[in-house]
């Protein structure tokens, strides 16, 4: 509907024009009219109508005078002309200020009729038009944008753009944002993306500009640093996930301060983007995630897995597993280098266990060839740390050796426990005289000497690595008796633990 008013002092001939036509029927409704020149000076510029009709004869400020302030005074809308007067100089003023007709009084209801339906057409063609330049001038600036984060032209050029455009980047802080779908990145397009997007952007918070981009969106964001826009972004997500089950893939690039730079946020973001095989449970991914990432881990070897499995401990398996992929998030290893190096391991693992102990089946070759198929790390993972377990339960045996070998594993951990061999005994169901007999046999030495090289190892390791005190690192290797420390270390080292680490910065 356009808004229309009349301006007349004439108040019977205001009702007239209201009762003239069945306004609404042509696309009309009223707004308050005015009741001489100045009133409806002040109210057309109020209320800003897209017609006015318009008496050229009223008291205080005539027709041609409120056309001729309203025009100065930037109003954009129609006017009609009404009077009782045909002179043609009234005509020809009210056409050098743009009026479009001239209706003389009494107004006739075929003349006005028409004089409307110009009119309407007229707005309906000035509002398509706008329209369309806005949509253009929209799709204009979206793609000056695209060519910004693309770098695509040189600064200069999309300088004179930017001004042409009005674009203002706000504060020195910028930002940019990739918003997509997994299934998208691994399979197809899901139509239940557009439906996210929508509802994503639907708070106007959370970016400044976006540009659609390769089945992608492009999120600008201005004056906030990368921290607080992850987590305005995260906490958006977290209503999409509840709503439709699972949320957008999301990466962040970091802050630049100069519009131009934004090529470089844009890249870093494409750049998370493509980790997110490792990092396939995280929603929003920045560099947050990587710094996350970035204690110390070194990557267990096969050998150790081996190890693992032969003692039975599923938990240590567990364990490795994990720091295993703490290792390929922290190194941002690629998937093809995980998986096969993964296949590698347990080829190798397989092949040497079969040898040793020959009576393992082919479940790990159905578990490998998921592996092979797994699209995040996870997932991945989880069937490397199923298939050593599933190797460790078939070769699991309580022969002595394999008891043996369990029990050092298990001494060379907890070193600093309160270990006997009754212990042992008892956890697998043995007799300790016995178990300490057959000890002594695969092992070379007893029980307790065994676990006295252990200790006394890890001291000389503490003494020459930290600056613990003796006394500390004696609790620490299972000693809580320091003069027992001094004797047990004396004898498996010959000088105290005070002369070796004095001896410790002599060396250095």
């Amino acid at each position: 509907m356009y808004k229309v008013m009349i301006i007349d002092d004439e108040t019977m001939i205001r009702w007239g024009i209201h009762d003239l036509l069945d306004w609404e029927k042509e696309g009309f409704i009223f707004g308050e009219d005015g009741k001489d020149g100045r009133d409806g000076l002040k109210k057309l510029l109020e209320y800003r109508p897209d017609l006015a009709l318009v008496d050229i004869k009223m008291p205080g400020m005539s027709g041609l005078e409120l056309i001729r302030e309203a025009k100065e005074a930037g109003y954009e809308g129609c006017f009609i002309i009404l009077t009782g007067y045909a002179e043609f100089e009234f005509a020809k003023q009210a056409i050098q200020y743009g009026v479009k007709d001239y209706l003389l009084k009494p107004i006739e209801e075929d003349e006005l009729a028409k004089c409307v339906w110009r009119i309407k057409e007229e707005l309906n063609q000035k509002e398509g038009e706008r329209v369309y330049h806005s949509a253009n001038e929209d799709i204009a600036r979206e793609e000056l944008l695209r060519r910004i984060v693309l770098q695509m032209e040189t600064r200069e050029e999309l300088e004179e753009k930017i001004e042409r455009y009005q674009i203002s980047f706000g504060e020195k802080i910028l930002c940019a944002a990739i918003l997509t779908d997994r299934d998208m990145l691994v399979h197809k397009e899901d139509g239940g993306f557009q439906e996210k997007v929508k509802v994503f952007l639907q708070d106007e918070k959370v970016y400044n500009e976006k540009i659609v981009m390769d089945n992608q969106i492009v999120l600008i964001g201005f004056g906030l640093d990368y921290k607080t826009w992850v987590d305005l972004l995260s906490k958006r997500n977290e209503g999409i996930r509840r709503r439709f089950g699972e949320g957008l893939l999301i990466a962040v690039g970091h802050n630049v301060n100069q519009w131009y730079d934004l090529c470089y946020s844009y890249e870093f973001a494409k750049f998370m983007l493509e980790q997110e095989f490792l990092f396939g449970n995280y929603d929003v991914l920045s560099i947050n995630t990587i710094e996350q990432q970035q204690q110390i881990v070194e990557c267990p070897q096969p050998e150790q897995f081996m190890l693992l499995i032969e003692v039975g401990d599923l938990d240590g398996i567990k364990e490795s597993v994990g720091k295993l992929e703490a290792y390929c998030r922290k190194n941002l290893m690629k998937e093809m280098d995980i998986k096969i190096q993964l296949m590698y391991n347990l080829m190798t693992i397989r092949n040497s266990l079969e040898k040793k102990y020959d009576c393992l089946n082919g479940h790990i070759m159905i578990l490998m060839e998921k592996m092979n198929q797994s699209e995040k790390l996870q997932p991945l993972v989880e069937l490397y740390c199923e298939a050593l377990q599933d190797m460790c339960r078939q070769i699991g045996s309580d022969d002595s050796a394999t008891v043996i070998k369990r029990m050092y594993y298990y001494m060379e951990k907890n070193y600093d426990q309160d270990l006997k061999v009754e212990g042992f005994a008892k956890m697998f169901n043995y007799n300790s005289n016995y178990l300490g007999k057959i000890f002594r046999k695969e092992m070379g030495d007893s029980f307790n000497n065994i676990l006295d090289t252990i200790r006394i190892a890890n001291a000389k390791r503490l003494l020459l690595e930290t600056d613990m005190k003796v006394y500390q690192i004696s609790e620490k290797v299972g000693y809580n008796n320091i003069d027992y420390f001094y004797l047990k270390f004396k004898k498996y080292v010959g000088i105290s633990p005070k002369e070796f680490k004095k001896g410790k910065f002599l060396r250095n």
